[in-house]
Parts: structure tokens; sequence; C-alpha cells
């Protein structure tokens, strides 16, 4: 084993047991799950912005596999309340589902599964989807609570922060209702006063966007007609002008319902069309983008010479099998990297194992994973271990299309920082 080799796991084991010694116990995970990677991502948004609906239909959408590679489960309690809000919104004689209420405060456990080539459906990794209640955002600390201090903390906590901008203000706002311009600055300006003392990647969704549908000719210029109204709020302008440079951030417009199923009626509400069908959209991108988002930030953590010549390494090994190889490579990103992610329970082969898939996948040539690993001939056992990593990356590269499809279709969702 070369010396260079012995001070990047060295390193990396150090950095993992500093992580560990300040890290609250997680919950319990099945057997299947053991080692299996966990990203958390906090959503925040003010009250009656759509958030409880949003999960409710990107659940709705993504429990299948619907052409994808991937899809999610969820523990069945999880997956029953889910399923009750889906219900309720589905069903249009009766009310939209009631808000998070503060002590409701909810943590979803998604579980990313996959087929392998011999058909076993395997866990790839978690998602962990914390959403808060509005009111703690945008409302004033009652005496003695700690609330603030904890929301604080799982912002500090988290992979990636989803701010959830309703699209009801912004309709009200762009047709000249001060309300929906007060109330949307309000939110926005809580939001990224949290936002911006956080390295993380960020997505802005835009929620109901299906009353938007008739302020411009197609929906990159809707979004950019937004965009621009978004942009007077100081907060947000100066985290898209001075953070986007070194962090992803993305505008992404999202409808839990689709096109024809609500509208606004004569008091300015949002109701339900009698008959109307549910076609949500792009509900499944915000989690899509999650890990290729955090590995994207990654990339520009590390020495992109020193990474390639680790791929380059990675790719000559002939004398251990693929899950060593990567997991070698694993080892440096983690190590050289500021951060990979919060949720890592233990240094295992399989976590880094999956860190050097997604490093191969995400910052290495297209080629075919299975050739990207060995040559050599494989034992029956390594097979299966390739097999998997092979799903691993198809995943990857599955969730990595997902969001680069919505970047062709709507250029203006990618924020760089210029007008």
């Amino acid at each position: 084993m070369s010396l260079l080799l012995v001070i990047v796991l060295l390193a990396a084991v150090v950095l993992v047991v500093l992580r560990l010694r300040s890290r609250r116990v997680d919950r319990p995970v099945s057997g299947d799950e053991a080692g299996v990677p966990t990203f958390r991502v906090a959503a925040l948004g003010p009250r009656g912005s759509g958030k409880t609906l949003l999960l409710a239909s990107m659940y709705h959408e993504m429990q299948v596999w619907a052409g994808r590679s991937y899809l999610l489960t969820a523990p069945r309690a999880e997956v029953a309340l889910l399923n009750q809000w889906f219900s309720q919104v589905e069903d249009t004689a009766r009310d939209w589902p009631a808000g998070t209420a503060v002590a409701d405060t909810r943590e979803f456990t998604f579980t990313v599964r996959t087929r392998t080539a011999s058909g076993e459906l395997r866990p790839v990794l978690r998602l962990v989807y914390l959403e808060y209640a509005g009111k703690i955002l945008t409302e004033p600390e009652e005496p003695g609570s700690h609330l603030w201090s904890e929301l604080d903390a799982q912002v500090q906590r988290a992979d990636a922060l989803i701010g959830i901008v309703d699209g009801h203000r912004v309709r009200q706002w762009y047709d000249g209702v001060p309300e929906g311009r007060v109330r949307l600055q309000h939110a926005m300006t809580a939001m990224i006063n949290r936002m911006l003392t956080v390295d993380k990647p960020v997505t802005f969704i835009i929620t109901k966007w299906d009353l938007l549908r008739d302020i411009d000719v197609d929906d990159d210029a809707r979004l950019r007609a937004v965009r621009k109204l978004l942009m007077s709020n100081r907060g947000f302008r100066e985290l898209v002008r001075e953070h986007a440079a070194r962090r992803v951030v993305r505008l992404i417009p999202v409808s839990a319902v689709g096109p024809s199923f609500a509208e606004m009626d004569d008091a300015g509400e949002v109701a339900k069309v009698p008959g109307g069908e549910l076609r949500p959209t792009n509900v499944d991108v915000p989690l899509a983008a999650v890990v290729p988002d955090v590995f994207e930030q990654v990339a520009r953590a590390l020495d992109r010479q020193k990474l390639e010549a680790a791929m380059e390494a990675v790719r000559r090994r002939t004398g251990a099998g693929p899950a060593a190889a990567l997991a070698e490579l694993g080892a440096f990103v983690v190590a050289h990297a500021a951060r990979v992610t919060s949720g890592v329970a233990a240094f295992s082969a399989p976590y880094t194992a999956f860190i050097g898939a997604a490093a191969a996948e995400l910052y290495g040539p297209r080629a075919d994973a299975r050739n990207a690993i060995t040559e050599r001939a494989l034992s029956e056992a390594e097979r299966e271990v390739e097999d998997f990593q092979f799903a691993q990356r198809r995943v990857i590269r599955d969730l990595r299309s997902r969001v680069d499809v919505l970047e062709g279709r709507l250029p203006a969702s990618r924020l760089d920082g210029a007008e």
C-alpha cells in the first residue's frame, strides 16, 4: 500500500471519528439498510405555502418506477400519513390538508431502492426529509422556547436545504395585491436569514406553479419573470450573487396538482376545480437534485488534478475487487473534501464504496460503469458486488439526468449569480 494511500485512509478515519463524537444518535434502521449513506434535507417555508401537499405528491410520484431506475420506500406509519394527505387532496369534495402545526414538525425517512441484475431490490441511499412548521420560521419565538435554536441546528446539520416559495403569494404580487408582496417578502427574509450562514446546496421551490401558467409565453419565460420579482428581496439577491459561485442554488417550479385541478376563486383563494384531474409537475426533481448537488459542491472543494489521479489509480487496480477500489476512491473524497454528508454512521466499506461510485459517475468520464471499475476476472461474490455498484451508479446517473433535463428545458432554474 502506497504512503499516499495510508495518509488518505488515516485522514479519513480521523475525520469520521471527530464527526461521530459531536453527532446525536439517529433512529435505528432496518438490517438491509445498514451502511447505506444518508443525506439530510431541511425544508423551510411559511405557513400555507404548500409544504405538506408537496411532500405527499412527491412521495406518491416516486413510490413507483415510472420509467426511473429507482423508487422510494418509507416506514409504514409515514406511508399511511402521506397517502392520507394525498387522498384528501385528490378528493375535490374535501378541503386541502391542514398545514403543519408547531407540535407536528416531522421527519420522514425515504429509502431510494433499485434492482440489481439478479432482480433483487436493494437500498442505495436514504433521504431524511425534515418538514418544519412555517410558524416557527416566520413568527416570534415564545419565551422559554428552544424551537429557533433547534431549527438552526437542523439547518447546520442538513446536507441540502429546500426553501418553499408560495406560488399563491407570487401570483398576488404579480397581480398587484399588496398582501402577496408583503407576506412573500417576509417569508423570504426569514428563510434566507438562516441559509446565508451555511455552505449547503439550496433549492428554492415555487409551489402552485399552475396558478402562474398565464403570466408569459412559456415556462422558462415565466420562471424568469418570477426570478426577477424574487431578486427584489435583498437577502435572495445577496444569496444568489455572492453564494452561487461556491454553492449550488436552484429555482424549481412545481405543481403538486397540475394545470387543471385548482384555480383562484372570487375571494382570491386557491380552490379545487370540481372533477379536476391530478397531474403533478416536477415534484420529483427537488429530491433527485440532492445527491448530484451535494457532490457538485464537494467537487468544488477538491483539487481536480489530485481527484483525476486518484480515479486513474482506481482504474488501473487489478489486485483488488471493485468494492475495495471504489472504497479507496471514496476514502480520498472524504479525506480531501471539507464535508461529504452529515449522516454517515460509520466508516464502512459500503459507505465509502458509495462515495467512490458517486465520484466515479459524477466526476469521471462517461463510460460503461462496469469497465471503469476493473478489468480482471471476478469471483462470484465480487461479481455480485460489482452488479450492485453498477446499479448504484445507474441510479446516480438517473438522478443527475432528471436534473439535467429540467435545466435543459428551464435554463432559468439554475441561479448562477447573473441577472
